[in-house]
């Protein structure tokens, strides 16, 4: 037998196997479908389901799970903490006076030096030399300062646990224009309840019975009448 006879090889570690790569997510250029699946269903965002330290730059700020994004879990946690805010612990006069006037696009005055102090609560957009903007956060904070926030039923039609949302019912927005709400406000220690319950559940929260579109609509002070307790203030830091 020479040593090219055709033998059997004789493999001592065992085949190489390459475990295939994740395709690219088709709505941006800087993460796996896999990755922005898990940062769009979480406040932790792409950036906080990254492994390799040296990805996590990259993906930061990722449009698909960015705050800023209108519909993601971390934008929908702004809007409670921003509304949260607005109820519980609002900004001193100065500072309210000066998100009405952005909201109004009117002349700051002495006001301007003021604004990174409302730029790092994420309730206007500006940089130096640019129109400052208010952001959907902002304008959350100002409608919840401004507008009726009344109690209603939350009657909720399916829940998706992998997407970490419920879409309900708020009569006292509209009878029959579902709501996404997140998950997370509504099954958790103070309401004692767990996602598969949700749909059987009677469950009652604050509301922007105004709001300007569905998405708008924010709850707070969630409450399960079956506990028999009053309702404890949801955590400034949104839904968890």
């Amino acid at each position: 037998m020479t040593m090219y006879d055709d033998a059997p090889v004789h493999e001592p570690f065992g085949p190489i196997y390459v475990r295939p790569a994740n395709p690219d997510c088709p709505d941006c250029d800087c993460c796996t479908a896999a990755l922005c699946a898990k940062g769009r269903a979480s406040v932790s965002e792409c950036s906080g389901h990254v492994d390799d330290e040296s990805l996590v730059d990259r993906v930061t700020g990722c449009p698909c799970s960015a705050e800023s994004t209108r519909g993601t879990l971390s934008w929908r946690a702004g809007m409670v903490r921003a509304t949260t805010f607005a109820t519980e612990r609002p900004l001193r006069e100065e500072l309210e006076r000066l998100l009405n006037l952005v909201a109004d696009g009117q002349d700051l005055g002495g006001l301007a030096e003021l604004l990174p102090k409302v730029v790092v609560r994420r309730y206007v957009r500006w940089a130096p030399g640019q129109q400052p903007e208010l952001t959907d956060f902002g304008r959350a904070y100002l409608d919840a300062r401004k507008g009726p926030r009344v109690e209603s039923l939350v009657s909720v039609q399916s829940v998706d646990e992998a997407a970490r949302t419920v879409v309900a019912l708020i009569p006292a927005y509209s009878a029959d224009q579902p709501v996404t709400v997140p998950m997370d406000l509504l099954a958790n220690s103070r309401t004692e309840l767990g996602p598969p319950v949700l749909t059987s559940a009677t469950l009652y929260a604050e509301v922007n019975p105004g709001a300007r579109a569905a998405d708008d609509v924010v709850l707070t002070k969630v409450r399960n009448p079956a506990l028999g307790v009053p309702p404890q203030p949801d955590s400034p830091d949104g839904a968890r």
